[in-house]
């Protein structure tokens, strides 16, 4: 599709420097609330990381990918600005309005944009596209419609998230702050899609602030009622945004504070007695969970019984138009267990380097490739029992690896463009590098020479 909206304006040579100002007010503050000076350097570091992330992604989405669903997004805010401006009374329709219908008294506004045959118009008839420029709407009227300044302000609540999973981890593992801080604040693909005027974006930081609050709410008990707030805001806005994040996080978290208990009991035949039911009630309630609130018709395709079927479905379609494009993948999706190995493969481990087709790939393909030498070098080291004992020995390892290994597999099955599954994937993705680094750290195991540069460490 191509870009019928511009990104850079002139407006944007005193607005961007302002909203950059404010911005880095706001970091100060947090900053100088942190007690620990070298925690408190992070706040500034993955500020000045995500803020060339916001002008790497702007520019590459304008000049090389030539628009995409971020463009759809500024056009509706564009639409809803041009509603206020006929009549500031929509301002109530655009917030209770969940999604766009004909009787929709916005929807001429969307008709009758840049885009034609109502192009956005149709995109916005779902609830989880037509959020966003809900969400936008505010710092667009703040800053005139700035492109740049509406990602600076969804670029924070990315970096809020983001630092709250770091804090969630680091109070376990003070010993491993550099590798929680390169897991959760400063891998490249993170940052750069979660910089943008996207759902991606939303979401990755709906993910750290749920946990921090779950946290703070079951394990630490403190801060209750802000942490009550973060934990329902952003319940609401997975569960509207992208409902699958939102069903697979309540399950991980589930079995984490299941988990968390079983330690705390001393007797070991009734903490073994405790760990089976927890087993058994997590697996359970995973089900009937995902069962109840998928139960809607528009939701059907994530229940259970239907994954196998829609993802056979999906790749039908997707095996055409690989024909036609470089950057699809296909999958076997006949086989339950090569549907799931494959899909955990294509999430972490591809684009594999023969496989690069573009230049913005080739960024997606180094990443993979670390993960993968990690990975296996891990296994090799190890053997595959002591990482998984360690693994279900530690409460917080095994909700990341039930997080990351079941949202890999929902991203990798249901996706079969490496772009878009590079954009999906971020939510899982810190889960699966700390779980990586904690093993190295449990097991014993060397990190590669590479690593201990890119960590800061002496060899």
């Amino acid at each position: 599709m191509l870009l019928d909206v511009r990104f850079f304006s002139v407006n944007d040579f005193f607005l961007v420097p302002l909203c950059f100002v404010l911005m880095y007010a706001i970091i100060r503050n947090r900053a100088a609330a942190c007690k620990d000076p070298g925690i408190r350097k992070y706040y500034f570091q993955v500020f000045y990381f995500r803020t060339v992330c916001v002008f790497a992604f702007t520019l590459i989405t304008e000049f090389y990918f030539r628009g995409g669903d971020t463009s759809l997004y500024y056009q509706g805010i564009a639409d809803m600005r041009a509603a206020l401006q006929d009549d500031f009374s929509h301002l109530y329709d655009i917030f209770v309005s969940s999604k766009l219908d004909p009787a929709n008294p916005l929807a001429p506004f969307f008709l009758y944009d840049n885009y034609e045959y109502d192009f956005t118009y149709n995109y916005m008839v779902v609830p989880g596209n037509f959020f966003v420029p809900r969400l936008g709407i505010v710092p667009s009227i703040l800053f005139y419609n700035s492109y740049l300044c509406i990602c600076f302000c969804f670029m924070m609540f990315a970096i809020g998230g983001a630092i709250r999973l770091f804090k969630t981890f680091y109070f376990y593992y003070p010993t491993a702050k550099r590798e929680i801080a390169l897991a959760t604040l400063f891998l490249p693909s993170v940052g750069f899609w979660s910089a943008g005027l996207l759902k991606d974006t939303i979401c990755f930081g709906c993910v750290g602030f749920f946990v921090y609050g779950i946290f703070n709410i079951f394990i630490r008990r403190r801060k209750f009622s802000s942490s009550l707030f973060w934990v329902v805001l952003s319940s609401y806005l997975l569960f509207t945004i992208k409902t699958y994040i939102f069903l697979v996080l309540v399950l991980a978290l589930t079995l984490w504070i299941f988990a968390e208990t079983n330690r705390l009991i001393k007797d070991k035949t009734l903490r073994q007695i405790f760990a089976f039911m927890t087993f058994v009630i997590g697996a359970g309630a995973g089900y009937f969970m995902l069962q109840y609130f998928t139960s809607e018709e528009t939701l059907r395709q994530y229940q259970l019984d239907n994954i196998i079927s829609s993802a056979e479905y999906q790749r039908k379609g997707y095996t055409i138009l690989a024909s036609q494009q470089t950057s699809y993948y296909s999958i076997n999706a006949s086989n339950p267990v090569t549907l799931v190995l494959n899909s955990i493969a294509a999430t972490f481990f591809r684009p594999f380097p023969w496989e690069i087709r573009s230049a913005a790939a080739t960024f997606s393909a180094m990443e993979a490739l670390g993960f993968l030498i990690l990975t296996v070098n891990l296994f090799v080291k190890k053997g595959l029992g002591r990482p998984f004992r360690e693994i279900f020995k530690d409460p917080r390892l095994l909700m990341c690896f039930v997080f990351s290994i079941v949202f890999a597999i929902g991203v990798g099955a249901s996706t079969a463009n490496f772009g878009t599954l590079s954009r999906y994937k971020i939510p899982c993705e810190p889960f699966y590098v700390i779980m990586l680094f904690l093993l190295y750290k449990k097991t014993g195991a060397p990190y590669p020479k590479w690593l201990r540069w890119i960590l800061g460490y002496k060899s």
